[in-house]
């Protein structure tokens, strides 16, 4: 079995699954392994004709775009291995709709990483501990005089999509007892401690604190408007480790300067950080984390496969034992996806 690697550029090598990394060096003891480098100077034609060579195309965040005349004249290729998550920027719903063509991507590999990161975003948040640190090397071991800490039990949550993550998140929740109302239009199987609601409007007027796990989509772009964040109530908390365009930043920040809600914020922008100069990072009722919550480098041995290769190799070896895919990428999944 032949596989194919195409770097966008030099610094591919060293990032996450490049060429030292764990999953490549046992691709290479596997399999047929080349990787190289982009030609930006290729037309679609010419790199589709490279790629039909082979027959799996490992692709991940910014692979060149993969040409859709493979949809229907792939050569040899018959598997598209979606290392990362995302793939709506190089891989176009054509090749997904192709009888001709199978792809998958990491599924449910960051479920723990970022269910963990909301959950830690959100306890810190709720227990007030950047008002706690800030207080403490200010004025000393007293509590702080305007705290609003509070606990999970009985708490009234709401969870603005329960995929995957979301479900992890559930699972971190369920302890505490808390009320939890789950707003996701596209579930199917609804878990029986959850309510459901109907409209972002039902979810933000019900619940005490939000937590975003929804996808990118044109639908979800900008649907949490100002109108919902002032359903929360005063101290109500807001947790986004999704994808910043999910949320009206502009209307979140007057909240937050406000200083009526709190929030645990790992995505604001396309950047995931405010600007440099924006006073809202110096406020003590929200924290920032960059995009980076869901991260976990410490304590991994560097030989370790995380989940997103084990996920890759399982799938290698399904395929080439002509076995069922995980996480196979659908027309209706790809159009949910970020």
């Amino acid at each position: 079995m032949k596989i194919l690697k195409v770097l966008p550029d030099e610094r591919f090598k060293t990032m996450a699954y490049g060429s030292n990394s764990p999953l490549i060096k046992a691709i290479k003891e596997r399999y047929g392994y080349d990787e190289v480098m982009y030609d930006p100077n290729m037309t679609e034609a010419e790199y589709a004709e490279l790629i039909r060579g082979y027959d799996v195309l490992l692709t991940m965040w910014q692979s060149p775009h993969v040409p859709n005349e493979l949809a229907t004249n792939p050569g040899k290729l018959r598997y598209i291995c979606n290392i990362t998550g995302e793939m709506t920027k190089w891989i176009d719903l054509d090749i997904i709709e192709s009888p001709l063509l199978k792809v998958t991507n990491w599924g449910n590999a960051p479920a723990f990483g970022i269910a963990e990161g909301a959950f830690s975003l959100l306890m810190s948040v709720m227990k007030d501990i950047p008002l706690h640190i800030k207080n403490t090397k200010e004025k000393g071991m007293r509590p702080p005089a305007d705290e609003r800490q509070t606990t999970l039990y009985k708490r009234k949550i709401g969870i603005y999509g329960l995929g995957a993550i979301g479900m992890k998140f559930l699972e971190f929740l369920r302890p505490f007892e808390p009320n939890v109302y789950v707003f996701d239009p596209y579930l199917k199987n609804i878990p029986e401690d959850v309510t459901m609601v109907d409209t972002l409007e039902e979810l933000f007027s019900v619940s005490q604190i939000v937590v975003i796990h929804a996808g990118l989509t044109d639908a979800t772009r900008g649907s949490v408007k100002a109108e919902h964040l002032a359903m929360l109530p005063d101290g109500g908390i807001l947790i986004n480790t999704a994808r910043g365009q999910i949320v009206d930043f502009d209307a979140m920040k007057k909240e937050l300067f406000s200083g009526r809600l709190r929030a645990g914020l790992d995505v604001v922008t396309e950047d995931n950080m405010p600007a440099e100069d924006d006073p809202v990072r110096s406020l003590d009722n929200v924290i920032f984390t960059a995009h980076h919550i869901g991260a976990y480098p410490w304590g991994k041995i560097p030989e370790d496969l995380d989940f997103a290769e084990e996920i890759c190799l399982r799938n290698l070896k399904h395929f080439e034992n002509g076995e069922e895919l995980e996480f196979v990428m659908t027309p209706e999944r790809y159009k949910l996806s970020t």
